[in-house]
């Protein structure tokens, strides 16, 4: 038994990685590193499938590459599935980068075949992992970049990452395998090409073992990634609340020089906050500044006192309609109400979400809107109207939730903030025989 298969026999046991009663699906390129994991994995008695992508890039080269993986699976007397793609289509509909797609596609069909499979097994080896670091540290990345290609992610499996492409390529002259080469792979216009043909030769004149440093390098990321991961679900669970609308991030933990800003980076890139907009929001936090907004993809952050938060990006064009006397429901652009008209109970709702009216003091049709500038009605419990604005303000609405306030309106006079009060005018008193209830459901 060569080095080479009992360093791999040695590496999948100690990690754990598959036994021989799973069902494994490789990836096959048609490659050296590809070819020479088939090898070991059928020297050692597994059981594949093999499954090729042709992405239809390079030609007839591309389909010499097909036909070769065919080959290769019957010699071995494995299953070979074979899948064309249009990766330049995709590309162009997507608007993403030729590589990109290719990735996409191939990962979007490899997670469809994996539900007939256990694992997929991958061909990365050692000087991949390090082009990945090097090339995620040269872009901009986190803790979680530095690490490099992960030795198993969910269902993928990488037993060849113990090794560098130097001894894979030794150990295929030496069983005198055949395999294809793709010449785009000596191309230097490619950002990963470029470091594996010209930086990372001048790293190793200072670091010879670099594959080995970096494998390294990785572990200590991880256990850092860990403790960081550790802290940050701590956090989570005591300061980072949900509301039926918003969420809400409490900075009673926050202190820069205790690693404050990594915490708020890994703490905000769920809701879709890169680096960049985490140090703002950290200038913000440190000035106190209160109101200061911070869009993603799908979610506003607002700095408050003491908190941020965080809600759903909607339209914030205004609304109106109608409800009818004979209507039991309305939807909004943020909530969804339950409306009904009953005899007095003895008792009913005194939650924010749930509005209790006089029914004969009300007229019909109701109006449902967004508030406007100008707008005020009569608080229940106070005496003489409000400007709603001032009233947002005293009961300390977010900036970022205000365009969300929601009104009933009856004959052109408020009797509900959704959510918050409604007008002592229409109040139940002892006098009340009927009961108009509104009920709120947010949306977020």
């Amino acid at each position: 038994m060569s080095t080479l298969l009992k360093s791999f026999e040695r590496f999948i046991k100690k990690e754990r990685l598959f036994v021989l009663e799973d069902s494994l699906l490789v990836a096959v390129s048609g490659g050296v590193d590809s070819v020479v994991l088939v090898h070991l994995l059928k020297s050692l008695g597994y059981d594949l499938t093999l499954a090729h992508c042709n992405f239809q890039l390079r030609g007839e080269e591309s389909d010499l590459d097909a036909s070769f993986v065919k080959s290769l699976g019957k010699s071995y007397d494995s299953e070979v599935l074979v899948e064309k793609f249009d990766t330049k289509g995709y590309a162009t509909e997507h608007q993403v980068s030729t590589q990109m797609a290719a990735r996409h596609l191939r990962y979007d069909w490899f997670e469809k075949l994996l539900t007939d499979h256990k694992y997929l097994l991958t061909a990365h080896h050692a000087n991949d992992h390090t082009e990945t670091m090097l090339y995620n540290l040269t872009k901009g990345t986190g803790i979680s970049g530095l690490r490099g290609i992960p030795l198993r992610n969910d269902k993928i499996r990488r037993p060849l990452l113990f090794t560098k492409r130097e001894e894979i390529e030794t150990y295929a002259k030496t069983n005198q395998l055949a395999w294809r080469e793709d010449a785009s792979n000596q191309e230097d216009k490619y950002s990963r090409n470029h470091l594996r043909l010209n930086v990372i030769p001048e790293l190793k004149k200072i670091n010879p073992s670099l594959e080995q440093t970096m494998l390294q390098n990785s572990l200590r990321f991880e256990a850092l990634e860990k403790l960081l991961a550790n802290e940050v679900s701590t956090i989570k669970h005591k300061h980072l609340t949900q509301s039926s609308h918003s969420f809400s991030l409490g900075l009673d933990w926050y202190d820069h020089s205790k690693g404050g800003l990594s915490i708020l980076v890994e703490l905000l890139k769920g809701f879709g906050f890169i680096f960049d907009q985490c140090l703002s929001i950290e200038e913000a936090i440190a000035s106190q500044t209160v109101g200061k907004q911070f869009y993603s993809e799908k979610y506003v952050l607002a700095t408050d006192r003491g908190k941020i938060q965080i809600v759903l990006r909607t339209s914030d064009e205004s609304f109106s309609l109608e409800i009818d006397k004979e209507a039991c429901s309305a939807t909004t652009p943020y909530a969804d109400f339950m409306i009904e008209t009953r005899d007095k109970p003895k008792e009913w709702s005194k939650e924010a979400t749930v509005a209790c009216l006089d029914a004969d003091c009300i007229q019909h049709p109701l109006k449902v809107r967004s508030w406007e500038q100008g707008d005020f009605f009569y608080p229940l419990g106070m005496t003489g109207k409000k400007k709603l604005s001032d009233f947002m303000i005293d009961e300390k609405i977010p900036v970022n939730l205000k365009s969300r306030v929601t009104l009933f309106e009856s004959d052109g006079n408020i009797i509900w903030v959704a959510g918050y009060r409604i007008d002592d005018r229409y109040k139940v008193t002892p006098k009340t025989k009927r009961v108009l209830i509104i009920k709120m459901t947010h949306h977020v």
